[in-house]
């Protein structure tokens, strides 16, 4: 069965040099790095603020992102630190999920970008291959929005893939990464807590007396530190018969306020972040393996007694969908062979961190370079796309889809999108040789 929608005349509301779709890791600072190079940008996001992952996910662990990063970033950063309380991301690692979403709001304000929230990407409006409008939904109805260049930092590649882009998804079964919901238990007794965990290291990972005490320090004032773990055979010893417990997972936490615990352990596997009925399902799942896990540890654990949920993220995390087909699709074997690039835009250290049904993270002492050529998607002109669904294999994209380097795509792209309006070329006609003097410019990259 069928409705048929009527044919509606969709206004026109704005015209802008650059479009970004997606206001998250990689969205935002493309806006603000094309804004900053003189676009005229708006940002299309679903919510009703800037940042993605480390704001509505509330994800606070940025891994390896001491290890590269642009200018930009580095300013994010410190701004960050200037906004009051709290870990400094370049030394800890890890940064407050509500500073992220002030600092973005702050730095795309100061440059004009137009900020389109609370409203969802639908489709886009092509001229043969070339995308030149966007159309929204929103509670205002059906909107259009016309460009000169777009980026798609929707995560999901859904920009590119609306206007007929290629792409993979997943393994060569077609099977993304696990999905998971973070949340944030409070009023912990970290006193009691790590005397439990010096009896049960078993548990932990890589945790000596000497760091366990390091870290019983650090909560002691507040100060931030991560701990990871397994749980699972701790599970087994108690009866949890119709239980929602996680499983095939791990018990990862960050601590960046006192007497709390950022806790990363939910895990929902095969499911499509592109299917809502695949998104729902996980969402309940996850949010009652979060809950079922809370009462475990107040029972259980010492410590925990008194803890409360204090969050919970207000969208399940998804870890890979969409990987765009561009001109030159990143690989395994790239990665472990650090394949130099004449177009090389992003270094990203190489951890093939993969939420597969078997949890692994393979730490490699090695630098992936990213060439600006995943950013282009085959068979489709005047966009680019940034952010986790860059054109890579599955393996690859399990380490560059981490926060730092989505940021510093962005930016890239961001930069990328105002030259070619400057030089009147897509992305794909864009020398690469102008583009490189520009990215320097700017301190997007220093290689």
């Amino acid at each position: 069965m069928f409705i048929q929608e009527q044919l509606k005349q969709i206004p026109v509301v704005g015209e802008y040099d650059v479009i970004v779709c997606g206001g998250g890791t990689a969205g935002f600072p493309a806006a603000i790095a094309a804004a900053r190079a003189g676009a005229k940008v708006a940002v299309i996001e679903r919510y009703g603020f800037l940042g993605g992952v480390p704001a509505y996910c509330i994800m606070p662990a940025w891994h390896s992102i001491e290890a590269y990063h642009s200018d930009m970033l580095e300013e994010f950063c410190n701004r960050i630190v200037d906004s009051g309380p709290g870990p400094n991301p370049l030394q800890s690692k890890h940064a407050e999920p509500e500073y992220i979403k002030k600092v973005a709001l702050q730095m795309a304000d100061e440059v004009g970008v137009d900020l389109i929230l609370h409203s969802l990407f639908v489709e886009t409006v092509k001229e043969g291959d070339c995308i030149v409008g966007v159309i929204t939904e929103s509670k205002s109805g059906r909107r259009a929005y016309k460009a000169k260049v777009f980026i798609d930092a929707t995560g999901d590649g859904d920009v590119a893939f609306k206007a007929g882009a290629e792409y993979t998804k997943g393994n060569a079964q077609g099977v993304t990464q696990g999905m998971t919901i973070r949340f944030r238990i409070g009023n912990i007794d970290f006193e009691r807590y790590f005397d439990w965990v010096s009896q049960n290291k078993q548990y932990y990972f890589n945790v000596s007396d000497d760091e366990l005490n390091a870290r019983r320090e650090c909560a002691k004032k507040g100060i931030e530190f991560y701990m990871s773990a397994d749980l699972a055979e701790f599970y087994k010893k108690f009866d949890n018969n119709g239980k929602s417990l996680p499983v095939l997972s791990y018990f990862n936490s960050s601590s960046i306020r006192k007497n709390e615990l950022s806790v990363n352990a939910t895990r929902v596997y095969n499911v499509d972040g592109t299917k809502q009925e695949d998104l729902a399902y996980a969402e309940v799942q996850c949010r009652k393996q979060e809950y079922a896990l809370y009462e475990f540890l107040k029972e259980h654990v010492p410590g925990f007694e008194q803890a409360i949920i204090i969050e919970t993220a207000m969208q399940i995390g998804v870890r890979e969908t969409r990987c765009i087909v561009g001109e030159y699709i990143l690989t395994e074997e790239d990665c472990r062979k650090e394949t130099e690039f004449e177009d090389t835009v992003a270094l990203n250290p190489v951890a093939f961190d993969l939420h597969d049904a078997t949890y692994s993270c393979e730490i490699l002492d090695t630098k992936v370079r990213v060439p600006f050529r995943c950013l282009l998607p085959k068979g489709v002109k005047g966009i680019m796309v940034a952010g986790r669904c860059v054109s890579t294999d599955h393996v690859a994209n399990g380490s560059v889809r981490r926060m730092h380097t989505a940021f510093d795509l962005g930016q890239v792209a961001g930069i990328a999108a105002a030259l070619c309006v400057q030089k009147n070329v897509l992305p794909s006609e864009l020398a690469f040789s102008d583009l490189k003097e520009e990215l320097k410019k700017y301190g997007a990259i220093k290689f």
